[in-house]
């Protein structure tokens, strides 16, 4: 293999989608055993939790009213927080090890689930502290109103990637996304927009095969919540790496855009072994002159890796004195 890296080009919003796709094709078996690994438990554990509710326990008084015991109320509540608690924690670690994945795709090199897992497992406190500030943030912001949440949540949208691949973390790393969404908020958006609609479509699609079963289950609490359970960790394994392959598409995209990113600097970055790029493993890529691998779609037009010379003074000897 040639030891020319191959160059990344601008990406359009369809061809990151596209990109992102094949990402979640290429890694499809990886990414689908990290993420079980962490989302099947939880569901599991979500469906345990449900059943051991107990039943709202009611009196019904003397004027024909209806109370509600406040045990079984604060146990409700304990047992949702409990779930929201490891339902972030598990989506968190299983973003990490999918993103991992796709890093290791665009250099080309082989990764496994066990190691995506392992990263994502050494970042864990970063990334949780990083979503709880996204999180208290980003409320604030629907709070007091929409469009500001809307408009930081693409703005933010890339702030995980940053803190995996460059170590920046809280504040940072939403620094970071914000200066790398800036200029490029529209085409983000849009992006972000369409690939939550499509895993929106999955997992509206596993709750329309749920209906049956709950009909089946006739008022049954353990065949619905079974099936919600069993058909939630299918959407989920499903839908988070290709959301995660999306945003670091998107990712990488504004770093080449605005940094001329290229895969050497990469693989220094995650600690890749040296030769281990393959530009044919990355079809959105221009091979570098001389460089070896497949076909590639052409740059955008006035496009350059490079920046252009810096203008100035015509090179040459200055000139003389004038003649007299």
């Amino acid at each position: 293999m040639s030891s020319n890296p191959a160059q990344l080009r601008p990406l359009g919003v369809g061809e990151i989608l596209d990109a992102g796709i094949k990402v979640y094709r290429s890694k499809f078996a990886t990414m689908l055993k990290a993420v079980a690994v962490v989302i099947v438990p939880v569901q599991v554990l979500n469906v345990l939790i449900q059943l051991s509710l107990p039943d709202s326990a009611t009196t019904t008084t003397g004027t024909g009213t209806t109370a509600t015991s406040d045990g079984s109320g604060w146990a409700g509540i304990a047992a949702l927080l409990l779930i929201f608690v490891v339902t972030v924690v598990s989506s968190t670690l299983a973003e990490a090890a999918c993103l991992k994945a796709v890093s290791d795709t665009y250099l080309g090199t082989d990764t496994d689930w066990r190691g995506s897992l392992r990263f994502g497992f050494q970042r864990l406190g970063s990334l949780l502290w990083l979503t709880l500030i996204n999180g208290v943030l980003l409320l604030l912001a629907f709070a007091a109103c929409i469009v500001p949440g809307i408009w930081l949540y693409a703005a933010w949208s890339v702030a995980v990637p940053a803190l995996l691949i460059e170590d920046a973390r809280g504040l940072k790393a939403l620094s970071r996304s914000f200066n790398l969404v800036r200029g490029r908020w529209w085409p983000t958006a849009g992006t972000l927009l369409l690939a939550n609609l499509l895993a929106t479509a999955v997992g509206f699609g596993f709750a329309i095969l749920a209906v049956p079963l709950v009909f089946a289950g006739d008022g049954n609490d353990f065949v619905v919540d079974l099936a919600n359970g069993i058909l939630g960790a299918a959407a989920g394994v499903l839908t988070i790496p290709f959301v995660a392959a999306v945003i670091a598409v998107i990712y990488f995209d504004l770093r080449v855009r605005k940094e001329g990113f290229d895969l050497q600097l990469m693989a220094r970055r995650i600690g890749a072994p040296a030769g281990a790029v393959s530009p044919a493993a990355m079809p959105w890529t221009t091979p570098a002159p001389g460089a070896g691998g497949g076909w590639a779609p052409p740059p955008p037009p006035g496009w350059s890796p490079t920046p252009p010379p810096a203008s100035g003074p015509p090179a040459g000897p200055p000139p003389g004195p004038p003649s007299r």
